[in-house]
């Protein structure tokens, strides 16, 4: 069972504060994190002119969140493990597509789930 949008985005916001915590030496309000009072405009404002590849896929986590796409596979689209979300809330794949990913080269990947895909809908069409 998938936890609420208020859970997961005070998730998401404690990574946020410990990466900047870390690597930025930037200490906010902890109280302010964990209730997840903070503001879309705060957080933005805080944000603002750092740069780094976990503050941006944290960033896209939230906008995943938004728009209710958050914790479903980009590849296959079914639900990501909840227990793997919390540990890394920037995740974008489950863990099959990430091993099948790792395992082959990007474009290989892409190639045979268009195959795959294509002999799926092949298959409907045929039923039908």
């Amino acid at each position: 069972m998938q936890r609420s949008e208020r859970a997961m985005r005070l998730v998401i916001i404690s990574h946020l504060f410990e990466h900047l915590r870390k690597a930025y030496q930037l200490e906010w309000p902890r109280k302010a994190f964990r209730n997840g009072q903070i503001s879309d405009g705060e957080l933005d404002a805080l944000l603002a002119f750092k740069t780094d590849p976990r503050l941006d896929s944290l960033r896209a986590a939230l906008v995943r969140l938004r728009n209710r796409t958050f914790g479903i596979c980009l590849n296959c689209k079914k639900e990501i493990v909840q227990r793997l979300l919390d540990m890394d809330p920037s995740r974008r794949l489950c863990t099959g597509c990430e091993r099948r990913l790792n395992h082959y080269p990007l474009g290989i990947f892409l190639k045979k789930r268009l195959i795959w895909i294509k002999r799926k809908t092949k298959r409907g069409s045929q039923e039908n």
